[in-house]
């Protein structure tokens, strides 16, 4: 069941949807033979969420296992799009305090938290990063390293590597990324004593989203959204 990475969701709700109604020319009406589509195609509702929501799910269960919270806690996220930007609104409603975030429009740290609604307000009128006012500008590449209680990578894979791993400074790291963490970092980080939440877990919101939807298209029923999030709860904690 295709899925795309790395893109708007306004573009994979346009390619999904053509890559349907291709198909169901030639095999009839077809909506599971995708995932991410539009919700009138027969998309499913809180699927844009879902990553950074299991993202949020995943973190909450690792901290509980070690007696800590979201509430409380301080984060430091690479990559403000689709999966960052939800984890990040998502970490904040819960008490979470996120102190320094990135992504290509610049790097931003503000120690005693950064307004995420605000920020999320900022970059849906066009704003960048940089132009923030809640928060200062810093080196893009302190953010891996900087201090903080959990680091969520949501960008890229590879950036954390045999050069920023020694100068890792959080305690716990949540692969919201595909393979954000490369093998020697992993040693490194472990020998630290570093808690590393793989991405096979921690970003699996998605991908169990697009099966809730195959499910909803198959049974030819739409489900709400509080009952998909509740599922996807469920599943993460499952």
């Amino acid at each position: 069941i295709p899925i795309f990475q790395l893109q708007t969701w306004e573009l994979i709700h346009r390619t999904m949807a053509w890559i349907f109604d291709e198909y169901s020319k030639f095999h009839g009406h077809s909506p599971a033979v995708v995932t991410g589509k539009p919700i009138d195609l027969g998309g499913s509702l809180g699927r844009d969420a879902a990553t950074g929501r299991g993202v949020m799910y995943a973190t909450e269960a690792l901290l509980a296992e070690y007696g800590k919270s979201i509430s409380g806690s301080t984060f430091v996220i690479q990559g403000f799009g689709n999966v960052g930007s939800w984890a990040a609104q998502l970490i904040h409603e819960k008490g979470g305090k996120v102190i320094a975030l990135g992504d290509v429009s610049g790097t931003i740290r503000n120690k005693a938290g950064i307004d995420v609604p605000a920020l999320m307000k900022h970059r849906n009128e066009g704003g960048q990063l940089k132009d923030f006012h809640g928060a200062e500008v810093m080196d893009a590449s302190e953010l891996l390293v900087h201090e903080c209680d959990v680091l969520l990578p949501c960008a890229l894979g590879g950036v954390l590597n045999r050069e920023n791993a020694p100068d890792v400074k959080a305690k716990f790291i949540i692969e919201a990324a595909n393979h954000p963490t490369d093998p020697e970092a992993d040693e490194i980080l472990t020998k630290k004593g570093v808690v590393v939440l793989p991405d096979i877990y921690a970003n699996a919101g998605g991908v169990i989203v697009s099966y809730f939807e195959w499910v909803q298209n198959i049974q030819g029923f739409m489900w709400e959204e509080e009952k998909v999030n509740m599922e996807l709860h469920k599943y993460m904690n499952s």
